[in-house]
């Protein structure tokens, strides 16, 4: 329990997504009676790490829902969004126009997707799982030779690329089509450079015996003419183009915002001169933009912000520590940086809904199991 008249302090935390979700539950843990309210404008919150499963038929997304979600954690759900941000008077303001008190705000909103490859489909997660199926139907009948994938400029978290191309080769196999011609291109200098040397060499090696090409240290352009248009002038070939989007900040008046529109803010969360507002997940400007890394930011926050309540130590800085789960539609491997103890990329013996490394939001997506991590 926290000390007497935690429960006097009201933290509000704008956002449905899994840092707003992770948020919640660690300030709960961390803080117990303090008073939280969640503004979201859905009533449910779709697990996108998942959304590359469904058109694919290989699972469906997980759907929460945030009233039970907020009952549970003794929560209070307002079904609306954030505009700006009153600092001075500590209210925020909401696509309502209503003005709310709060002692501690959390921005955790996510961000935008736009399109970032004109021409190329844009694969925005569950909303798009029927274009990108019928995709695969098209190249099932024959009527596609080459499908491409394309990770945009700027984008660091490229791994659902590399999902789609590798799930779409195993579904094509399945249904007995072997002339398959798939190509993914990244401005990466490698596959998934984030994990290091190991896990690029292993995934190049997987995705080569799948008869996945890979463009690395291309920057797609454009596709027209049946071919994707690289910066630089090089191009290439294919009859449809799947592209990741890229990500954009929501911006909120009231508060600071870099030149993509995210917020910037120090190694607790805190936004960059707003002491009483922390960022978290996609919608602080953090270069890379992964739901486990979401997760660590939110529990820095809920740390910090249980500190300022007397309710525990001061906490240490954020210091990600980079987790993935790479799906190919037969086996699921786990990814980590290899650091000497750990292999790097080995299968992994969980399954998919624990696809989000979060400390406090995988039990209780899973009932309270255990990650068996090496």
């Amino acid at each position: 329990m926290s000390p007497a008249g935690a429960g006097d302090h009201r933290v509000t935390i704008a956002g449905g997504g899994i840092a707003a979700l992770e948020a919640v539950l660690a300030l709960r843990a961390m803080a117990g009676d303090v008073a939280i309210e969640l503004l979201s404008p859905a009533a449910r919150s779709d697990y996108q790490p998942l959304a590359v499963l469904e058109p694919f038929a290989f699972g469906e997304m997980p759907v929460l829902d945030l009233r039970r979600f907020a009952a549970e954690q003794r929560a209070s759900l307002r079904r609306d969004t954030l505009v700006a941000v009153e600092a001075g008077a500590r209210e925020i303001v909401t696509g309502r126009g209503e003005r709310c008190p709060y002692d501690v705000l959390v921005v955790a909103t996510g961000a935008s997707t736009v399109e970032a490859v004109p021409g190329a489909h844009t694969f925005h997660g569950h909303v798009d799982r029927r274009e990108a199926g019928l995709l695969v139907e098209e190249y099932a009948e024959g009527s596609l030779k080459r499908l491409a994938f394309a990770v945009p400029a700027g984008e660091a978290w490229a791994l659902p690329a590399y999902e789609l191309a590798l799930m779409t080769r195993t579904m094509l196999s399945d249904r007995g089509v072997t002339d398959v011609d798939l190509a993914v291109v990244t401005p990466e200098e490698r596959p998934l450079e984030l994990f290091g040397p190991t896990v690029s060499r292993a995934i190049g090696k997987l995705l080569a015996d799948a008869s996945v090409d890979v463009y690395a240290g291309a920057a797609p352009d454009r596709f027209e003419d049946g071919a994707l248009h690289l910066a630089g002038g090089t191009q290439v070939e294919a009859d449809r183009v799947v592209a990741l989007p890229r990500l954009v900040g929501r911006r909120f008046a009231g508060l600071p915002a870099d030149e993509r529109g995210f917020v910037p803010t120090d190694e607790h969360g805190r936004v960059d001169g707003h002491p009483d507002v922390y960022a978290a997940g996609d919608a602080a400007a953090f270069p890379v933009k992964q739901g486990g890394l979401a997760a660590q930011q939110a529990d820095t926050v809920a740390a910090a912000i249980a500190a300022r309540f007397g309710a525990g130590p001061e906490p240490p800085p954020f210091r990600p520590a980079l987790h993935g789960l790479l799906m190919t539609g037969k086996v699921a491997f786990h990814l980590e940086p290899e650091d000497g103890e750990h292999p790097g990329l080995h299968p992994a013996p969980w399954s998919p809904p624990e696809k989000v490394f979060g400390r406090y939001l995988l039990p209780y997506l899973t009932g309270g199991k255990t990650l068996p991590l090496a």
